[in-house]
């Protein structure tokens, strides 16, 4: 399939990447470099809760979001930790730390400062604190860099729709905006509980009548949204108000996560139609056309990326904000494209054994053949070779290629890389970001005597056509082999049920 994007004269911006994992100094045309493997993290790798039972607290820029979280777990220390760009994810630990995952490499590090210009920011920060509240659930503070644009609403959508919910905060002092409407409208539809935060009421003294406002706004959206609960709190450290009651909602979403279920039902037979050879007609029939649409996708979503990225060079700010705009687009990107993975995945399960089995599969079934698919997925690696795979952009505009859960787990928001529910996580996320480098080379340079050398934006823009080239071909490999991957699990699944005439998994 041909890119998506317009051809461009290629440019060597070859650098070398100090203090990387993964480097390239080859001309932009070389073959993507493949990184060592790294043994999978294990269970203990992370502390408890998980991401599954993260709350996300996201909001416009300024609404008052990380206040809020310091109050939550009455965190006083706001100096140790770099605000602006990444995810910041607050996680329960009797000793306070701060450590920074950072695309490109395997091991946590520490912090540094944000937008440092040589530095690769993070994607996230782990901050461990004894709070009480954190033993129930994980605090993850979102980005203040992009507001509420379309690649930050896509990451904040997916991680409050895999947590345990969203807090939404909103500042007293102005109705909600048109971005805050279209994100809560989604969240509506995706996320399982949300609760709507009016912060600084201490500076408002029309504050009820900007709730009422911003209460008619959402019930112009649906129902759900109308009889959301709202959370009016002063922040002022010499008077806090309204955050017990906030701590208690955050502690029942834990207990709503964490009630015990009904016993199951002892697994029935589920027996296999009288069928021939069709289903591995259909099996592949399926695959192959989610995945020619799973890559034409991701073709448009590069050409709006790029779009928006020259839109970006043109605005005073330019080339040295080019890497963390470019950044955030790629890990939309690649949360969409997990999502899609998740969802084909779960289409093709529910279309082939629908034809094979007796009855249409229900949850049950489903969530039973997934977990059977991811084991057949993973099995077929027994070589060694590293299901988990990162993109990373680099200087020369190549993609080079760095394996292993754990460098995957650093391109997440919320340290989710190795989440998986059902018949949802049979495949491996997709994770796509640009390595340090990237921030280095589009930064200003000193020049003797006179003011520092800026960027030349036209070796920006080829520069970005190029790398977006690059990663249209990558990410169709990458959604290639996940595919097939895809289709052979199943085969074996479906297989053994023909063979035994019952359902195996």
């Amino acid at each position: 399939m041909g890119s998506g994007l317009m051809q461009a004269p290629l440019i060597d911006l070859s650098v070398t990447t100090p203090g990387a994992e993964v480097t390239t100094g080859s001309p932009a045309s070389a073959m993507p470099i493949r990184g060592s493997r790294h043994r999978r993290m294990s269970s203990q790798a992370r502390p408890a809760p998980g991401p599954r039972s993260c709350v996300v607290v996201a909001g416009s820029p300024s609404s008052g979001k990380t206040a809020l979280v310091d109050a939550l777990i009455c965190r006083t220390a706001q100096d140790d930790v770099p605000a602006g760009d990444g995810w910041r994810v607050f996680r329960h630990g009797e000793e306070p730390g701060v450590q920074a995952f950072v695309p490109g490499h395997r091991e946590p590090r520490p912090p540094a400062a944000s937008k440092s210009g040589a530095q690769r920011p993070a994607r996230r920060t782990e901050i461990t604190h004894p709070a009480a509240l954190l033993k129930r659930v994980a605090l993850v503070d979102t980005p203040g860099s992009g507001g509420l644009d379309t690649a930050n609403a896509e990451i904040v959508l997916d991680a409050a729709e895999h947590g345990l919910g969203l807090l939404f905060v909103v500042d007293a002092g102005a109705p909600l905006s048109r971005a805050d409407l279209d994100l809560l409208a989604v969240a509506a539809e995706r996320v399982e509980r949300i609760a709507l935060v009016l912060t600084r009421i201490d500076q408002q003294d029309h504050w009820p009548e900007m709730l009422a406002t911003n209460r008619a706004l959402l019930a112009s959206r649906g129902p759900r949204l109308a009889t959301a609960s709202w959370f009016p709190v002063s922040l002022d450290p010499a008077g806090i108000f309204g955050v017990a009651e906030l701590r208690h909602q955050l502690e029942a979403w834990s207990d709503q996560r964490a009630a015990p279920t009904a016993r199951p039902a002892a697994v029935a037979a589920v027996t296999v139609s009288a069928v021939g050879d069709t289903w591995q007609e259909r099996l592949d029939r399926e695959v192959e056309a989610r995945r020619l649409a799973a890559v034409q996708q991701v073709s448009i979503n590069l050409a709006t990326i790029h779009v928006r990225c020259v839109q970006e060079l043109g605005s005073g700010k330019g080339c040295p904000e080019l890497p963390y705009v470019l950044d955030r687009e790629l890990h939309a990107l690649s949360v969409r494209t997990t999502r899609r993975l998740r969802a084909d995945t779960r289409e093709v399960i529910g279309a082939v054994f629908g034809e094979l089995l007796d009855e249409a599969p229900d949850e049950a079934i489903l969530r039973r053949i997934g977990v059977a698919a991811r084991r057949a997925a993973e099995s077929l690696h027994d070589d060694g070779r590293e299901r988990d795979r990162a993109l990373l952009v680099t200087t020369t505009s190549a993609v080079a290629v760095l394996t292993g859960a754990a460098a995957v787990d650093n391109l997440s928001a919320v340290g989710d890389a190795d989440w998986a529910g059902g018949a949802d996580g049979v495949l491996p996320p997709l994770g796509v970001g640009l390595n340090a480098s990237c921030y280095a080379m589009w930064q200003p340079k000193a020049s003797p005597g006179g003011p520092p050398k800026l960027p030349d934006k036209k070796d920006c823009r080829r520069w970005l056509q190029h790398a977006l080239r690059e990663v249209e071909v990558e990410v169709g490999h990458e959604l290639g082999e996940r595919y097939a991957e895809l289709r052979q699990a199943l085969a074996v699944i479906a297989g053994d049920a023909v063979d035994h005439g019952v359902l195996l998994a």
